[in-house]
């Protein structure tokens, strides 16, 4: 199961009385993300919830493809952001904090912590294919970057 089917909705129950509909918790439901981000949806949510709203949608929505939101980009954007918030030194507790403050997110810190350790495991595995196919350059980036996350 990939991070993003276990990043929920804060505040979900409040969300769906102001919309008046109901919606799945998960944050990347193809449900979640047509309630919440049709103009409709925004317009019946107070100031600060349509702020946070307003702001998951330009971090992550924003793509030319034309299933928009459903393509995947928001995922690959969001595990991107994850891994940076980790390349920055905070860890999944503090990693749960930020998506909370900045985009009304929740996860569980097992959940980001066992997505870390899986990023970390499938970096080792691709640095050791890249020396294997004698592509040292690769294998020393994919190091880089890869202790990077483990620091």
């Amino acid at each position: 199961m990939a991070i993003t089917d276990k990043i929920y909705v804060k505040n979900h129950r409040q969300l769906a009385s102001q919309l008046e509909t109901s919606f799945p918790k998960s944050a990347f439901s193809g449900a979640t993300l047509e309630v919440l981000f049709t103009g409709e949806g925004i317009a019946k949510l107070d100031d600060a919830s349509q702020d946070r709203v307003l702001e998951f949608a330009e971090a992550f929505l924003d793509c030319g493809c034309e299933a928009n939101p459903h393509c995947g980009c928001a995922e690959r954007k969001f595990v991107r952001y994850l891994l940076e918030l980790r390349e920055q030194g905070l860890g999944p507790d503090a990693i749960v904090d930020v998506i909370g403050e900045e985009y009304m997110l929740y996860a569980y810190p097992g959940d980001v912590l066992s997505f870390l350790d899986d990023s970390v495991r499938t970096l080792e595995a691709a640095e050791t294919l890249a020396d294997v196919d004698g592509r040292p350059d690769t294998a020393d980036e994919l190091r880089s970057l890869r202790d990077r996350l483990v620091r």
